[in-house]
């Protein structure tokens, strides 16, 4: 790796919009970052962002989210998935300031599979949860080698009820349910609200509607 560099504090507010949101760390970070630790190291191709130690960068959701959104992000953990395994990892975390309108994309602690799993706006504690089973789509055991790149992408879709969970391309679990995201809050990248970070350095993350 080459020498690390931190990432500037940006304390501006991404607008909302339809416009797909496209982070490669190689030029100015969108508006509305704040990096909170994190570091610029080697990517895939140029710079990514490593997210380990106690680093927590965030950004507000674009407000297009809540119609459908559809994520991909890269990433590579210097340590292979079997020496993770009591780790808990968080790749992607949002949800607003009382605790709903989550969308959690993780690896659970004890396992070798990564998890996402969505609620509403609704009751009384973190939102109803999509598909009535926060472990409704799971991939299967993970055998990532030390120092791979994956790609993740998570795909939500209100108007078809639908939501899904690819790995490296396939699609390795889906689910139907009305149990959407309603409000927009604060995106977490490898982390949840500063801990569980995801060990991993981070690059080509896109943000887009769904359909785009």
């Amino acid at each position: 790796m080459r020498g690390m560099a931190m990432i500037a504090l940006l304390c501006c507010t991404v607008g909302a919009g339809a416009q797909p949101v496209t982070l490669d760390f190689d030029g100015p970070l969108p508006q509305g970052w704040d990096a909170c630790g994190a570091e610029l190291v080697d990517g895939r191709e140029g710079q990514g962002l490593l997210v380990a130690g106690e680093a927590a960068p965030s950004m507000p959701m674009p407000g297009f989210f809540t119609g459908g959104f559809d994520i991909t992000l890269h990433v590579r953990h210097e340590r292979s998935m079997a020496d993770l395994h009591f780790e808990e990892l968080v790749y992607l975390n949002h949800d607003t300031e009382d605790l709903k309108n989550r969308i959690m994309l993780r690896k659970r602690i004890g396992t070798d599979r990564i998890l996402f799993a969505m609620t509403n706006n609704q009751g009384k504690t973190k939102g109803e949860i999509f598909a009535d089973d926060w472990y409704a789509m799971q991939s299967g055991p993970l055998d990532w080698a030390a120092g791979s790149w994956h790609e993740l992408r998570i795909v939500a879709s209100p108007a078809q009820g639908t939501a899904a969970l690819y790995i490296d391309g396939q699609m390795v679990a889906s689910a139907e349910g009305t149990q959407f995201p309603e409000v927009a809050g604060t995106l977490c990248i490898g982390n949840w609200s500063g801990r569980s970070q995801a060990l991993a350095v981070f690059d080509d993350i896109n943000i887009a509607p769904v359909g785009e």
